[in-house]
């Protein structure tokens, strides 16, 4: 069978029996995929690193017995070390990582997710506020998974402005009632900003509110039903 390239970002390395690992990566045009390497040794600190969450890199590989591909070799392309240096940073990376492996399904076209999360990988390092990456982030992945709508707006209504979420969409107070998360004026702007970002300048000094982070926390939470 014809050997397969892909890049992917490793999203997690399940150690299997001594020297093996089970990779789960996110590729851009087959979605998230798993590959068994065998074999890890000291003597090979290339393929080691390849294998370790957060590493970019080309993989190649082909089909195996089961739904498991076969690692064939790898060529490293980024490692993300600056967001190794820093636990905060390392570990807002993690929970990005962790999000997309709780939200995405085997085999989906991910090129539009692929992008977005290089670009957070590669930013995230200069941001003072790392916690603001991650509530970008899920605010991001939301809409990229088409699980939320912030308008000026209530959706409902469509006359009062909004100031709550209901079942990923935009209310406003009345209609949204006791179930809605709800936001201050002020927070309910910032969150149009941050779903709306086509920047990561703004984000780089941006420190958010510790009742808005948690919103927008407890929204994710309830679209992905974690």
């Amino acid at each position: 069978m014809t050997d397969k390239r892909v890049e992917g970002v490793v999203l997690r390395a399940t150690p299997y029996r001594e020297n093996d690992r089970i990779l789960t990566l996110l590729t851009p045009d087959r979605g998230v995929i798993s590959l068994y390497v065998r074999g890890l040794s000291k003597n090979k600190p290339a393929v080691l690193n390849l294998t370790t969450p957060l590493s970019r890199a080309e993989f190649v590989f082909k089909k195996g017995r089961s739904n498991l591909y076969r690692f064939l070799d790898g060529t490293i392309i980024d490692l993300h070390l600056p967001l190794r240096r820093s636990y905060r940073h390392l570990e807002v990376a993690g929970k990005i990582l962790q999000s997309i492996l709780k939200t995405q399904m085997p085999g989906k076209d991910s090129y539009a997710l692929y992008l977005l999360l290089i670009s957070f990988l590669k930013k995230l390092p200069k941001a003072i506020e790392p916690e603001t990456f991650w509530a970008t982030f899920q605010l991001k992945l939301l809409k990229h998974e088409g699980l939320l709508e912030i308008a000026k707006n209530c959706l409902s209504c469509a006359s009062a402005p909004a100031m709550q979420i209901l079942d990923g969409e935009s209310r406003c107070s009345q209609c949204g009632g006791e179930l809605g998360f709800p936001f201050k004026d002020e927070e309910w702007k910032t969150l149009r900003n941050l779903f709306d970002a086509r920047s990561f300048e703004p984000l780089l000094t941006l420190k958010l509110s510790p009742s808005l982070t948690r919103g927008i926390d407890a929204c994710f939470r309830s679209a992905v039903m974690l």
